[in-house]
């Protein structure tokens, strides 16, 4: 339905919910193959609790333990400071991405002082807390907002990717291990269709995060599904590259340091079986026009897809998507009237196309076999292909 709602046929739907994050991609409106991570909007509001809470007991001088779950904010005042002050920070190897189009431009009043996009604030944030005993307000500095979105959704950076298991990858990880599980054309248009979706999706910066890591671990390692120390160094290893480029020019150059030998001159024909078959002339022939491949070619649109570049595409929402679904069309096979039903039965329907059923009928049935002579020329029996 995000797809849909995107006006997209194939996406990569990323939806950031509250108990897992699920990866789904949608090829020709049918879903593909689906990943999922524990790393959602749960654990982002667990680790602003442990955040709130240290601060707190900091503040009133309490010794805390981290890894209790004595809850020292009600869960409430907890989610709320999540949506509203938190934030992520941008990637270390951001890059700025052209835009396509008309950027979005979000209405401000031009009249207030300081309305336009400024620094981000150098000074503590005060959070007043109305849950705690006693009721407080806390003075946080703006970075270590960012620390629960860092420890929930990367945190890729302190520990090596077979530290996590399947259902606790990070999100560019996910995505990225994904992608690589999928067929080349499929990979191909849905990772120019990345859909962002869910609750998460509000957190200030968290989209481009996730969307500038994947891009670097592309550019890191490229579409290879092989990792580790042994195939960074064969990538990196002069000899091997040299090797594998020769292997692939093989076919026109030298081979081990010796001279390729000439090919053998060409023979213009050969006889098979008395036939004689000229080799030059069917290989340099023309095909032959395919009727079929030019009515495809006038429907296919004039413009090529986007594909085999990452790019990010908006939607409406799953409700929007199902909205548009539910008011399709969707044409009658065939129509039944009242009194024919009354007089003839199955007999008496009438199938709306241009297609006469009569002569897809088995030549067995004979002319009136289950067709009875009563019946409109328009009507149709469903004896051909059984009713229930």
């Amino acid at each position: 339905m995000c797809a849909v709602a995107a006006g997209v046929r194939s996406a990569l739907v990323v939806d950031l919910g509250w108990a897992e994050t699920v990866v789904t991609s949608v090829y020709e409106y049918r879903e593909v193959a689906c990943s999922r991570s524990v790393r959602a909007g749960k654990m982002l509001v667990e680790h602003a609790h442990k955040m709130l809470a240290g601060a707190l007991s900091e503040k009133l001088g309490t010794p805390v333990d981290k890894d209790s779950q004595e809850h020292l904010i009600s869960f409430e005042e907890c989610e709320e400071v999540t949506s509203r002050m938190v934030w992520c920070k941008p990637a270390a190897s951001s890059e700025p991405k052209p835009a396509e189009g008309l950027a979005t431009v979000t209405e401000t009043d031009e009249s207030e002082p300081g309305s336009s996009a400024g620094p981000r604030p150098a000074g503590p944030v005060s959070i007043p807390l109305a849950s705690s005993s006693p009721p407080t307000t806390l003075a946080l500095p703006f970075d270590k907002l960012a620390e629960p979105s860092e420890d929930t959704f990367f945190e890729s950076a302190r520990y090596a990717d077979c530290s996590w298991d399947d259902h606790e990858q990070p999100i560019p990880q996910l995505l990225f291990r994904h992608l690589l599980q999928l067929p080349l054309d499929v990979r191909a248009l849905c990772m120019a269709r990345i859909i962002f979706t869910g609750g998460c999706t509000n957190v200030l910066g968290l989209r481009a995060r996730v969307f500038d890591e994947l891009a670097a671990l592309v550019r890191q390692r490229g579409w290879d599904p092989v990792t580790g120390r042994g195939a960074e160094q064969a990538r990196a290893n002069p000899k091997t590259a040299r090797r594998g480029g020769r292997g692939g020019a093989s076919h026109g150059g030298t081979t081990n340091g010796a001279a390729r030998s000439p090919p053998p001159a060409e023979v213009s024909g050969t006889e098979v079986d008395g036939v004689w078959i000229d080799a030059a002339g069917a290989a340099n022939a023309a095909p032959e026009p395919d009727p079929v491949e030019a009515q495809l070619r006038r429907a296919r649109p004039a413009r090529p897809p986007v594909q085999g570049r990452l790019r990010t595409v908006d939607t409406l929402g799953a409700w929007g998507g199902a909205s548009l679904v539910t008011q399709l069309k969707v044409p009658a096979i065939a129509t039944v009237d009242r009194e024919l039903w009354a007089v003839h039965g199955a007999a008496g329907a009438s199938r709306v196309a241009d297609v006469d059923l009569k002569t897809q009928q088995r030549q067995s049935m004979g002319a009136g076999g289950l067709m009875r002579s009563s019946a409109p020329a328009t009507s149709w029996t469903l004896g051909a292909w059984g009713s229930a």
